[in-house]
């Protein structure tokens, strides 16, 4: 049995991964921002599952949230931390408020390495691991989703040097790739990029307004066509159980196939596919 901390465990891939876990017999401490976050979607769980409330963008609540857990442990170790919890902030770059940019990548990127941080000397005790989870968008781009992506990004080579870090001291850190997952994240950018039109000058807004009305529809149909959390949950689950973890996991045939052609096409035509689809 594995002790695993996951962070964004209120719904979507977080909530997936917790009843997973939860399922398999392994004790999880899902990770909730408020209180009351998650009562519904974590209802089928075990009496083992513990909800914890986890805001990665307070370090005051990192610390409670870790009090707790340690509190719980007495001792013992925590196998994994499963850094999950993120928002995704859409939009032309040019119309994008700078802070909302900050907060993608406080929450996406620096509220990560802050639990990280702290899970470490948990981790430490027993050889455990750490699960970033990041999205094929590490690796690719496109237009009106540059914040997301930009926060994917980053996480791709935060991952990459932690696990040099880490790797003398055998604590394995994995990246997770999804492709696109039908989770209510799809539907929250739907919003934001709805009331980015309210917002922003009307003059720039008009530049974007037909694409942007593809993108939406584009951003409808990844919560409605998308793959389901439990795709996910089950590889998170595979990293965590794997004697010797991959560095990368990509979920998805279509994410596996994406990752590999991006290096072969030259950016220009990758932008014109870009254009076209203007996919999440």
């Amino acid at each position: 049995m594995l002790t695993v901390l996951i962070t964004g465990a209120s719904s979507g891939i977080g909530a997936a991964t917790a009843l997973h876990l939860d399922a398999q017999g392994h004790r999880v401490f899902a990770g909730v921002e408020a209180p009351d976050d998650g009562q519904a979607a974590l209802a089928g769980a075990s009496g083992r599952l513990r909800r914890i409330v986890l805001d990665v963008t307070s370090a005051g609540s990192i610390a409670a949230a870790l009090g707790e857990v340690e509190g719980e442990l007495g001792g013992a170790r925590l196998d994994a931390v499963v850094n999950n919890a993120g928002i995704a902030v859409s939009g032309p770059v040019e119309l994008l408020p700078v802070d909302d940019l900050r907060r993608q990548l406080d929450v996406n990127v620096v509220g990560q390495v802050a639990v990280t941080q702290a899970t470490l000397p948990l981790i430490r005790r027993g050889h455990g691991r750490v699960v970033l989870m990041s999205s094929i968008g590490g690796r690719v781009a496109s237009q009106f989703a540059g914040a997301y992506y930009a926060s994917k990004h980053a996480l791709e080579a935060i991952g990459d040097a932690l696990r040099q870090e880490l790797d003398e001291e055998d604590v394995p850190v994995v990246l997770v790739e999804p492709s696109i997952i039908s989770t209510p994240i799809w539907e929250k950018a739907i919003a934001y990029l709805d009331g980015l039109a309210m917002r922003a000058p009307a003059d720039r807004y008009a530049r974007y307004r037909d694409r942007i009305a593809a993108f939406r529809e584009n951003l409808r149909s990844a919560d409605e066509k998308g793959r389901s959390p439990q795709d996910v949950a089950e590889v998170v689950e595979k990293a965590l159980t794997a004697d010797k973890p991959d560095a990368r996991y990509v979920v998805g045939a279509e994410a596996k196939l994406l990752g590999a052609l991006r290096p072969l096409i030259p950016d220009r035509v990758a932008d014109k596919l870009a254009e076209r689809t203007a996919s999440p």
